[in-house]
């Protein structure tokens, strides 16, 4: 006996529609802590995919084996060099965020040199806890402990292995299921990959070596820690248009102030005419080999995404802004012409 449903077919639809979306809000919400593991996967995924396929369907290799030689070369060129870098960074921080007092012997030589009044030692106090919760935001995992490292690891790795696995099915997947035409998945495939790529290798290789020449100029001009200074420029380089200035161009005021005029002087030309030309060039490599983000996107990006992801903000940040003008692009061209040409006909 066929029992009668209260529910139209319609309806059904849209409430199972609606339960799958509940579903998925709450499991997101349950994993929210853990979420820039699974982005970290899909970014590590993206970056490692065309060398997974090419050994994996060109050359028949084992897909296990492939997915964890992936995961093994991920660890060892990427994650591990930018743990240690991110360690080393967090400690020298936190340890001049609360010895300030240092900071306000700076201020105070400004003070002498500009003859601008700069000691506020409550202002000091409060950029020194800024800069306490900023690191908090950027680097979660490695300031709440080493037990949020190892989970966040494990489950970026677990997830990056089956995805790699089944990369195939996934694509059919998005094909399926996503509520966009094949052209419009294939340009926001495009779009992540452009954007992955031109945010992780290009800013990447950019960072790198700006941090080396102006960890370089510190050493070379008298500057002490010249290798943190270093750091802190590979992460400044990240933020294009400001970028490694605000390392370099300070250090050169500092040597001024205590005396140090030519050094001083010295540091500025070659922080300007070095390290800013070396920053250009390599820009414009790396925008013809593997793609760029305008600039203004990728200063709104990296507001929005670091409070959001921690330093994987860099690179979800301009890609959530790159998908939304991309989004609108789409929306226009596929839906504005028909309602153009219809109100036209009408």
């Amino acid at each position: 006996m066929a029992h009668r449903n209260f529910y139209s077919v319609r309806q059904r639809r849209n409430l199972l529609i609606f339960s799958i979306l509940v579903l998925v809000f709450f499991i997101l919400y349950g994993l929210r802590e853990y979420l820039s593991a699974i982005l970290g996967s899909v970014i590590l995924y993206i970056l490692f995919l065309p060398f997974y396929r090419r050994l994996t369907e060109k050359k028949k290799w084992n897909r296990g084996m492939v997915s964890i030689l992936m995961i093994t070369l991920s660890f060892v060129l990427i994650v591990l060099p930018f743990l240690f870098l991110s360690v080393l960074l967090t400690d020298k921080i936190l340890y001049y965020t609360s010895h300030y007092q240092e900071i306000l012997n700076i201020v105070i030589r400004l003070e002498e040199f500009t003859g601008l009044r700069l000691n506020d030692k409550a202002t000091i106090t409060s950029i020194a806890t800024n800069l306490g919760s900023f690191l908090s935001n950027l680097f979660p995992s490695l300031v709440t402990g080493a037990l949020d490292v190892f989970i966040i690891l494990g489950l970026m790795y677990f997830v990056m292995y089956y995805l790699q696995l089944h990369n195939r099915a996934l694509s059919a997947m998005a094909y399926k299921y996503l509520p966009f035409s094949e052209h419009t998945i294939l340009k926001l495939t495009e779009e992540l990959k452009a954007s992955v790529n031109a945010n992780v290798l290009g800013l990447g290789i950019i960072s790198l070596v700006q941090a080396f020449f102006v960890g370089l100029g510190f050493y070379f001009f008298g500057i002490q820690d010249a290798f943190f200074w270093g750091l802190i420029s590979f992460f400044a380089a990240f933020i294009p248009v400001l970028g490694t200035p605000l390392v370099w161009g300070p250090g050169g005021i500092f040597l001024i102030t205590t005396g140090e005029t030519g050094k001083g002087i010295g540091l500025l030309i070659y922080g300007a005419v070095l390290v800013m030309n070396i920053d250009n060039i390599l820009r414009l490599y790396i925008a013809k080999r593997i793609g760029d983000t305008h600039p203004l996107i990728t200063i709104i990006g990296v507001v929005l995404g670091v409070p959001l992801f921690g330093i994987l903000g860099l690179v979800i940040g301009p890609l959530m802004i790159s998908y939304l003008l991309l989004l609108v692009k789409v929306y226009d061209k596929e839906y504005g012409e028909k309602n153009d040409s219809t109100g036209a006909e009408t």
